[in-house]
């Protein structure tokens, strides 16, 4: 018996108010001249309302922490920065995009001695580089180099490799019985 009144408890707890406001609209609605039953309806929706609106949490929802990425180099973000910003107005690379280019570039040559931004070195860096991807590297105005230019001067790079001492140039080709060399990042 006592489970049965706590459940009338809490009926009565959340319906006794809903159920006072729409008696009151509906008598108060019959007593201004309303048809007995459209008075009724309008006691319902009254209630009803109620009912919704005693519900309704004032607080807002609390919104879950936004997951913070630590940026990484060459993560997604930063190889979509360099593609967005790749290509100028002119058709041209943007200096942007020149930037992360040239910091390899001086890190990849740092590792044969030599200094990108050392004008008296110009010779040596033409020597390892090649014409073509030193000027890339070195161009420092307008107009910008082209992407057929900063494609070059990737792929010299990459060739470049890290080992300090190589008998041919990067931009020579390989003599024709030569066996090409095992990439410098293979295990063998």
């Amino acid at each position: 018996m006592t489970a049965l009144r706590r459940l009338v408890r809490a009926v009565w707890d959340a319906g006794w108010r809903p159920l006072a406001v729409g008696a009151a609209v509906a008598a108060l609605a019959w007593a201004l001249g309303m048809r007995t039953s459209s008075a009724l309806v309008l006691g319902l929706a009254a209630a009803t309302l109620t009912a919704v609106l005693q519900r309704v949490d004032s607080l807002p929802e609390p919104r879950p922490a936004r997951r913070v990425q630590a940026a990484r180099d060459g993560g997604r973000g930063e190889v979509l920065d360099v593609a967005w910003s790749m290509v100028g107005r002119d058709g041209r690379v943007t200096e942007r995009a020149l930037r992360p280019l040239r910091a390899a570039g001086a890190r990849r040559v740092a590792r044969h001695g030599l200094d990108l931004t050392d004008d008296r070195q110009a010779d040596a860096l033409t020597g390892l580089l090649g014409r073509r991807a030193y000027g890339t590297l070195a161009r420092r105005g307008h107009p910008t180099p082209t992407i057929g230019d900063l494609t070059h001067t990737l792929g010299v790079l990459e060739r470049l490799g890290a080992t300090r001492s190589r008998t041919a140039a990067p931009h020579d080709p390989p003599a024709a019985d030569a066996r090409p060399d095992p990439d410098p990042r293979s295990p063998r």
